[in-house]
């Protein structure tokens, strides 16, 4: 628990991804042999996608690099996808051998190798999407603000805006790399938040997300899938994660009684299912929960 915490206090990605993915499936890959994997695209990619210094047009050819080159896809490419290979692509040792994933795990992978090149990639938790942003910042603009004439904060970063720009910012489909317009983000955000009085998309929906959140992001997505694949245990130890990285989400200590319940643990599951009722006494599924805590037989331990 304390490698993957400080790996996202020293926002390690895909170093915290490859943590957690480890402690929960108990993959036996080396961190350090997957990390330096990631290493070798990236001084694959600066050679034949002619990369020398992180401006746009090296950025669109990293993303050529990465989708044909290095064949990585997303998941919604295939019709008919099975647990087993949902479950494979939510787990970052897998994503880098097999090269299929999920939005997340790609997102976290492209990041990586992006980074190393010395791209400015980070991840969006965008409404009902999960994307990748790149700032794009022109040399002579970037060697004035490393000299200090210029604060970063005087740049403008964002690629939509009505005041000039400085720097640019390109927003990226993870599953397969498309740069993602104006137009389509808007159509894309609206598609998700319906109601909402004000029709221009908030500059809030395009900010990118902390390491943690990122991480978050990708256990919630593990999780789901390992449940659906019946691997209980293991799903188990996903919320152990979650509860570690968010204490006061109430609605893991839910999840962890309803495994728990399946694993048949039901005291431990009554002491989530109460906590979840008093944190949450509004919810739908606390009226559920505390009905099922009152139906439910607990055998009283047998002291010796």
């Amino acid at each position: 628990m304390q490698l993957i915490k400080q790996a996202i206090q020293n926002n390690q990605l895909a170093r915290a991804g490859l943590i957690a993915s480890q402690h929960i499936v108990g993959a036996q890959k080396d961190i350090c042999t997957c990390l330096r994997k990631v290493e070798r695209w990236a001084k694959q990619a600066r050679v034949m996608a002619h990369i020398s210094q992180p401006d746009q047009a090296a950025f669109e050819r990293l993303i050529q690099f990465f989708y044909r080159d290095l064949a990585f896809s997303g998941s919604h490419l295939r019709v008919e996808i099975s647990p087993y290979e949902v479950e494979r692509q939510s787990v970052l040792h897998q994503v880098l051998d097999y090269r299929s994933g999920t939005p997340v795990t790609l997102g976290i992978v492209f990041s990586s190798v992006a980074q190393h090149l010395g791209f400015k990639v980070a991840c969006v938790n965008f409404p009902g999407h999960f994307l990748l942003r790149c700032d794009i910042t022109p040399p002579e603009v970037e060697a004035t603000l490393q000299n200090g004439a210029v604060s970063s904060q005087q740049c403008n970063i964002e690629a939509y805006s009505d005041s000039p720009v400085v720097s640019t910012s390109l927003f990226i489909d993870p599953n397969d790399g498309r740069i993602l317009s104006q137009e389509i983000l808007e159509q894309m955000y609206f598609e998700v938040i319906e109601e909402i009085d004000d029709e221009t998309m908030p500059k809030e929906a395009l900010e990118t997300a902390s390491c943690d959140e990122v991480v978050v992001h990708m256990l919630n997505q593990l999780k789901a899938s390992l449940i659906n694949a019946k691997r209980y245990e293991e799903a188990l130890r996903s919320i152990e994660l979650l509860i570690a990285l968010c204490p006061n989400n109430p609605y893991e200590r839910r999840d962890r009684g309803v495994l728990l319940h399946e694993l048949a643990c039901p005291q431990l599951a009554i002491i989530d299912y109460q906590y979840f009722i008093r944190q949450c006494p509004d919810d739908p599924a606390a009226t559920l929960l505390a009905q099922q805590v009152k139906h439910m037989n607990i055998t009283p331990p047998v002291m010796h």
